[in-house]
């Protein structure tokens, strides 16, 4: 930020997104680490990113050859492996408020990167051959924004021929990685200059006798008040209503800035304070702070 201020560098182009690599959930379920489980009547993606760290070795090597790459680049890395080791000292079970919030939810959450590659690779063999040289190997390496699960860019190779499925891959990859990290750079200045993209919504928690569509004592309407907040926070009034009723209203596409006019950081978590101060100060509302996700506020809105 000093540089953008005081400089003519310009900092927000040359500013680097925070990375972290994980395996892809198909690469997890061909490990026996992802499972489905039915829990009140939702299907629920369990991942358990221990087991298939303890069973694929190849993970931790193919990691850390991506992650070097980006280092000599200077890009800010979270490593899975110590993320997760946060998440246990701190007692993961304790950090969920229900059951929906799982081990991909809690780890970004812990490491909060702007940017996530996810990593998925198999090895195919001919039928008609023993010859392990005929073992070939299919990889793709996709980033997507860690805060609205949109895909950026993608690197991916099929039917690499090697004997080695770590030194097949490494070789293949490292080419192709900085024309990925060019893409990547480019789409966080867009988000440094037009917002982080997040979704807002706000519900009236059930038996309330709250009503959005109520007169508040600004003299607008509940809903009205928080469309014109929404609308005010958001950079240069990004946003989109998807929908709009007595007991909720859901925002998507709403465009946060990431940096105060101070210079100081600004996220999510103070948007959703300043919202929930603002609700209480203006409306006279009480709320809850329900989110789960990185890129989502939930807030629920408390009887009067």
């Amino acid at each position: 930020m000093k540089g953008h201020l005081k400089s003519e560098v310009n900092s927000i182009e040359q500013a680097l997104p925070q990375i972290m690599i994980i395996p892809a959930d198909q690469t997890l379920k061909n490990f026996g680490a992802l499972k489905t489980k039915r829990i009140n009547g939702k299907n629920h993606v369990l991942r358990d990113y221990q087991k298939y760290l303890h069973d694929d070795d190849r993970f931790r090597r193919l990691s850390a050859s991506i992650q070097n790459t980006f280092v000599k680049n200077s890009f800010p890395l979270n490593d899975l492996e110590q993320t997760l080791k946060q998440l246990n000292t701190r007692d993961a079970v304790d950090m969920a408020s229900n059951l929906e919030q799982d081990a991909k939810t809690l780890l970004l959450q812990t490491a909060q990167p702007d940017i996530i590659l996810e990593l998925n690779y198999f090895n195919s063999t001919s039928l008609s051959s023993h010859d392990y040289r005929d073992k070939s190997t299919s990889y793709t390496l996709t980033a997507f924004d860690a805060y609205s699960n949109k895909s950026i860019s993608a690197i991916t190779s099929s039917n690499i021929k090697g004997e080695s499925t770590t030194e097949t891959i490494q070789n293949d990859i490292e080419p192709k990685l900085p024309e990925l990290m060019k893409d990547l750079q480019f789409y966080y200045s867009d988000i440094l200059t037009r917002g982080r993209e997040i979704t807002v919504r706000i519900v009236v928690e059930k038996g309330s006798n709250i009503n959005l569509q109520d007169e508040s004592i600004e003299g607008d309407t509940y809903s009205d008040w928080i469309i014109d907040f929404i609308k005010g926070e958001s950079v240069k009034g990004a946003y989109k209503m998807q929908l709009n009723t007595k007991n909720e209203l859901y925002f998507v596409n709403v465009r946060i800035p990431l940096i105060n006019e101070d210079g100081t950081q600004y996220g999510v978590y103070d948007f959703t304070r300043d919202l929930q101060k603002n609700l209480r100060k203006n409306l006279g509302l009480q709320s809850t702070n329900d989110s789960q996700g990185l890129g989502e506020v939930v807030l629920t809105v408390k009887q009067l």
